[in-house]
């Protein structure tokens, strides 16, 4: 269980790589299910469900750039993208530079990207497994997938696809070492900017205050890292406990109208619960009566 969570980290972390500073910026199911298959020492079959797990738990999107046509002996070809809206934009931009160039070289004609794609997308089948008709498939999917991420935002965000891939797996990882487990996903922080992640928690405290930083956690929904921050001990005073249990509270009731908030419901009750126990720890310390 834990080298597979830590194999599919890797794969996950490969794809935003090259989405971001690959030499072709979407990698393919030809050469990536190949290069990691010899890697791992693992199935072809094995790659390829890892891959569909990413799909499953919205870290990747996968698309075909090449369709099957049994008659020309043409296998499908599937390209990655890692499902962070800048990544997909930013790559819808350069694939639909890359269309209209292609397009003006053989139709002499020039025409943004995205028109291009509307005139070519119906014929697709009399460009495929060509370069300008992989490139038709590109700019098509990755303006669908920027549009979902902007209609279900919540299920794109890092809380959310941690816990689709932690449900995947927790048959396993109730059989397995909760502390391997719990430090195996923690990794998976790697595959964002971790600008205020627990390891770094010292440092970010010496710049900028607890309160602040809360802040930054509860913004991004991130609520297992306050309670991770509460159960570690890394955050010790009454006046910050207070401050928790009191946003909790707020959130609580703006769940009807906040569908992310909503999500969580439950996590929000478990973290109130625990802010108002370390309150009630912590008053008993000072010698003061403990009020709710």
């Amino acid at each position: 269980m834990a080298t597979s969570l830590k194999q599919i980290q890797e794969i996950a972390y490969y794809i935003k790589e090259e989405n971001l500073r690959g030499k072709e910026r979407i990698p393919t199911s030809d050469v990536l299910i190949k290069k990691f298959s010899s890697a791992f020492e693992k199935t072809p079959e094995e790659i390829s469900k890892y891959l569909e797990q990413l799909v499953e738990t919205h870290f990747i999107f996968a698309f075909n750039v090449v369709t099957s046509d049994p008659t020309l002996f043409v296998q499908v070809v599937d390209g990655y993208v890692f499902s962070d809206q800048n990544i997909v934009l930013d790559l819808k931009h350069i694939c639909e530079m890359k269309l209209s160039n292609m397009y003006e070289v053989m139709f002499y004609k020039k025409k943004p990207g995205s028109q291009v794609c509307r005139e070519l997308f119906p014929r697709i089948k009399e460009y495929n497994n060509t370069d300008i008709g992989r490139v038709i498939f590109e700019v098509y999917y990755l303006t669908e997938y920027a549009k979902m991420i902007q209609t279900n935002a919540f299920e794109y965000t890092e809380s959310w696809k941690k816990e689709k891939l932690l449900k995947l797996y927790r048959a396993e990882l109730e059989a397995s070492n909760q502390h391997t487990a719990l430090e195996i996903i923690e990794k998976m922080d790697a595959l964002k900017p971790k600008e205020l992640s627990n390891s770094k928690w010292g440092r970010a405290v010496n710049q900028f205050s607890i309160k602040f930083l809360i802040r930054i956690h509860f913004r991004k929904y991130e609520f297992d890292v306050v309670r991770k921050l509460l159960m570690t001990g890394k955050i010790t005073q009454l006046e910050d406990f207070i401050y928790i249990r009191n946003i909790v509270r707020e959130l609580e009731k703006m769940n009807n109208g906040d569908p992310i908030l909503k999500y969580h419901s439950d996590k929000l009750l478990e973290l109130r619960r625990l802010a108002q126990a370390k309150i009630n720890i912590a008053r008993k310390g000072i010698q003061s009566p403990v009020s709710f």
